[in-house]
């Protein structure tokens, strides 16, 4: 599998194949740095490399997620300074993470390479292949599932940990965007006809799909 500016795996010394975004939320936007101490010793240590960063919080009271990125974040612009911004997260991508913000919730919302997993990249494509997708395994399902996920345990009766299947396509679309789901609900708290705790409810909802 040859690599190149665009069709490769290798672009701008990026590994395109080792892509992902992270969202680290807590409770207050005092408690960033914290966070930030930790993953800029992960940059350091070369685990990851930090591709992009944006704060978000959602005040108490608000439909609205503010969204802070770059130099102009104090809370990250260290991180901001390190980050290799070979490409950025857009409006959208940004918008679409910022569904699951509780309120009074502040989040960093990361795009990293995953550098820890680099030799197993490289072994993938020098075997003619690639590290094609992953995903996250969320806590809950884990819980679910670790209890009942024994040695001689029929699979079909183990509880699922993926949310779904690998996404196929280059430009994979969203059969409902949960981003402008959102939006029209802020929309109708702004003119009155639902109520913050509504909008909470109607939230979730979209949320659990």
């Amino acid at each position: 599998m040859a690599d190149g500016p665009h069709g490769g795996a290798i672009v701008g010394h990026v590994d395109a194949d080792l892509l992902e975004y992270l969202l680290v939320v807590v409770p207050a936007v005092e408690r960033v740095a914290d966070v930030a101490v930790a993953l800029a010793e992960l940059v350091r240590s070369e685990t990851i490399r930090l591709i992009d960063v944006v704060l978000l919080h959602r005040a108490r009271g608000q439909t609205a997620v503010a969204v802070s990125g770059g130099l102009d974040a104090p809370e990250i612009a260290p991180l901001a300074r390190s980050a290799v911004r070979s490409v950025r997260l857009s409006a959208h991508d940004v918008a679409l993470a910022a569904v699951v913000v509780e309120p009074d919730v502040s989040a960093l919302l990361l795009l990293v390479e995953d550098r820890w997993a680099g030799s197993l990249s490289a072994a993938a494509r020098e075997a003619g292949g690639r590290l094609l997708c992953g995903e996250r395994v969320g806590r809950d399902r884990y819980g679910a599932a670790v209890d009942r996920a024994v040695d001689g345990v029929d699979r079909r009766w183990i509880p699922d940990l993926l949310v779904r299947g690998p996404a196929s396509g280059a430009d994979p679309e969203l059969a409902v965007d949960p981003a402008a789901q959102l939006h029209a609900l802020a929309e109708l708290v702004d003119r009155g006809v639902l109520t913050l705790q509504q909008y909470e409810l109607q939230r979730r909802r979209v949320l659990d799909g």
